[in-house]
């Protein structure tokens, strides 16, 4: 019966039960990917450039990234937007750049998140994690490019038992529509590296291998699905 119903009568009995924050939502806002990872990137405005590349790189493993200044509509009120974007992620990702700490929206963008129970990463941009947040992993990003601050957070975050599935199940799906060969070999790359594969991904791949002619022309793909599909099917 749970597994035949619907997400918000499921959600509002685990907010009933306490096993839900009661700001966690159903709610597909359209600045998230459809399948991707949602991600709350907590900056200062004095680090929209940066955070802006950190969402470009962010997209190529799957994870949809929520920028205030980048996804928010003109003709939206900005702080309906913010409250939906802390209603509906999956995890947040604090940008620790000198500032931080005295700003009340940052502050109060990690409290949703402490409040929620989701996943936090602190990266240091010249400000080391502090109270609540403190606790949280953390990364160095001082002297990192955006691409090379996307790939410690994509591999932080496929271990993650709460995101991991999740990341797992999206990049799969972009490898089942793969374009071109190098995307193949891409998403491939990265999906072996999932602790999170089943039998259902499995499958698709399996399909996406017969049917797709730049997965089971690309070269090594095939070879690297049978591979994986060994490894879970034994």
């Amino acid at each position: 019966m749970l597994g035949d119903a619907a997400a918000k009568p499921l959600l509002e009995l685990a907010k009933h039960f306490g096993v839900a924050s009661q700001l966690a939502s159903t709610v597909n806002p359209g600045f998230w990917g459809e399948q991707d990872a949602r991600l709350f990137l907590s900056h200062l405005a004095k680090m929209k450039k940066e955070t802006k590349s950190l969402k470009d790189e962010l997209a190529k493993y799957s994870i949809s990234a929520f920028v205030a200044h980048e996804d928010i509509e003109p003709t939206k009120e900005w702080q309906s937007e913010i409250e939906s974007a802390l209603s509906t992620m999956d995890g947040l990702v604090a940008l620790l750049s000198p500032g931080f700490k005295e700003s009340n929206w940052c502050d109060q963008e990690v409290g949703v998140a402490i409040g929620r129970k989701l996943p936090i990463i602190s990266v240091r941009l010249g400000l080391d994690p502090y109270g609540f947040i403190g606790k949280y992993q953390a990364l160095q990003g001082v002297e990192k490019t955006p691409a090379q601050i996307a790939q410690n957070l994509f591999d932080l975050l496929l271990i993650n038992p709460t995101i991991g599935p999740k990341i797992t199940g999206a990049l799969v799906g972009k490898l089942i529509l793969a374009e071109t060969y190098a995307e193949s070999k891409r998403l491939i790359a990265l999906i072996e590296q999932s602790k999170f594969l089943n039998s259902k991904h499995i499958s698709a791949m399996k399909e996406a291998a017969k049917n797709n002619s730049q997965v089971y022309d690309s070269w090594g793909v095939p070879e690297k699905i049978n591979k994986i599909a060994k490894e879970i099917e034994n």
